[in-house]
């Protein structure tokens, strides 16, 4: 697997966290649901740029990922329990935030410093 990019990850942890207090529920199944919910990887997009209120069937463009070159540039193993997924980071980050459902502050943790402690899946279930 391609080496960390310690300085980008903690950037990308930084615009994660940003964009969820933006908005601060958590979508699932879509990058944003509604004017108050994103999912993680949406989370990260809002955290870069100011967005219109209503985003409802929008996707993140390709600046996400040539900004964080890591989100494409890196191949992790899916931190879940018993899970045995490999992937990209930017595609492991979507995978954990909507089939393991772990709320986007634990997702930008395990980004910026590549451990996770337990967390109770994000609720509510919205998208």
């Amino acid at each position: 697997m391609p080496a960390r990019n310690p300085e980008v990850e903690h950037a990308l942890a930084d615009a994660i966290r940003s964009g969820a207090d933006r908005r601060p529920e958590q979508a699932f199944g879509d990058y944003f649901h509604g004017r108050h919910a994103s999912c993680a990887l949406g989370a990260a997009y809002e955290g870069m740029y100011r967005l219109p209120d209503d985003m409802e069937g929008r996707r993140p463009t390709k600046d996400l990922e040539a900004y964080f070159d890591v989100l494409d540039g890196t191949v992790r193993a899916c931190p879940g329990e018993g899970c045995r997924k490999v992937l990209t980071l930017s595609a492991l980050i979507v995978h954990l935030n909507d089939d393991h459902r772990w709320p986007r502050e634990a997702i930008a943790a395990w980004v910026e410093n590549g451990r996770h402690t337990a967390a109770a899946p994000a609720s509510p279930d919205v998208g």
